[in-house]
């Protein structure tokens, strides 16, 4: 097969996911109220990239699309873990900094003072999270990676990410382009994470995940629109990508070119 066929072939099976996840979250959305579970706990939507993944297995069996989401419990699984949880503190100890500089106060909300029991808001942030990284780093993420250079591919993940979020929009297009600027600074440092994971992709990325959402849930308040607390996570998880990319390259200069500039070949 050429070239241009395997090109073709792989722009075709990311915009099958992608439609089939935007629709897909659209109606989860559309029918959460009926549902009776509150957003807070979790959203519904969150399921749509499984459900993308599901589609596009059942449409392109023939294609042998591989979905990376297996853990092996060994040293090297538990040093990327905790890299990951490092990386979480790292972006709210900047993010946090970053109000103190302006003399803004954060608004931490303790998890007594939530309208459900923080531990079922815990477990079900961990599910939301698995729905979504199930589609974006167990399948889309990796399968890019195997036909682009790693550092584009995962800025497009983190690009379609955060425009799959439609409803930051309506916060207005400086808020959008903040978030959008944080999903691809995310995509970006878990491709890196996720690079050296060798397969251990599910956990990684849902840790990463919900545990940002819970600390986001605790201690800002972008969700209510909030440009400043925006900013202040975008910046900080900008600066994580950063730090991610700045290591790798020191890594891999004494070696040639870096990696993540490499294209796969297949």
């Amino acid at each position: 097969m050429s070239n241009k066929i395997k090109r073709s072939k792989m722009v075709i099976i990311v915009i099958v996911y992608y439609i089939v996840t935007l629709f897909a979250a659209g109606f989860f959305g559309v029918i959460q109220p009926s549902t009776a579970i509150p957003n807070e706990v979790i959203q519904l939507t969150q399921f749509g990239p499984t459900l993308g993944v599901v589609i596009v297995i059942l449409l392109f069996r023939g294609d042998s699309l591989q979905i990376t989401f297996g853990f092996r419990f060994n040293s090297n699984s538990l040093r990327n873990l905790l890299i990951v949880l490092a990386s979480i503190v790292f972006v709210f100890a900047i993010a946090v900094g970053w109000y103190r500089i302006w003399g803004v106060s954060v608004g931490f909300v303790h998890p007594a003072d939530l309208s459900n029991p923080f531990w079922l808001i815990i477990i079900a942030q961990f599910i939301g999270a698995a729905g979504e990284e199930f589609g974006w780093r167990c399948f889309l993420q990796p399968f890019l990676h195997t036909r682009l250079r790693m550092l584009n591919a995962s800025m497009l993940v983190g690009l379609l990410w955060g425009i799959w979020h439609v409803g930051i929009f309506s916060e207005g297009f400086m808020f959008a382009g903040l978030f959008i600027l944080s999903t691809v600074s995310m995509s970006v440092f878990l491709g890196e994470v996720l690079n050296r994971a060798k397969g251990n992709h599910l956990i990684l990325a849902v840790s990463f995940h919900a545990l940002m959402n819970l600390g986001m849930l605790l201690l800002f308040d972008e969700e209510n629109g909030s440009l400043f607390a925006m900013a202040a996570l975008a910046g900080a998880v900008t600066i994580l990508a950063l730090c991610s990319l700045v290591f790798r390259w020191n890594k891999f200069s004494r070696q040639g070119r870096p990696d993540y500039l490499v294209i796969p070949r297949k």
